[in-house]
């Protein structure tokens, strides 16, 4: 028997993105949220400063408000 269960925590854990520069090269984008963590295949200060403001967004920020009943 499945019984259903309130979710009390849910959190990003690792995203992949890929950017894309004005000159159409492809920058990937790797974060992990839970170790606070990033890689980026080719330097890219303003790449880099953006993903810094996202880990400090949702990093361990709990989501489980937002999922649906």
């Amino acid at each position: 028997m499945l019984f259903m269960v309130k979710i009390t925590e849910f959190y990003l854990n690792k995203a992949s993105y890929i950017a894309v520069d004005e000159f159409g090269n492809k920058i990937d984008v790797n974060i992990d949220y839970w170790q606070n963590k990033f890689g980026i295949s080719v330097k890219n200060r303003e790449l880099e400063n953006f993903v810094k403001k996202l880990l400090k967004k949702k990093h361990k920020v709990n989501f489980a408000y937002k999922m649906l009943e």
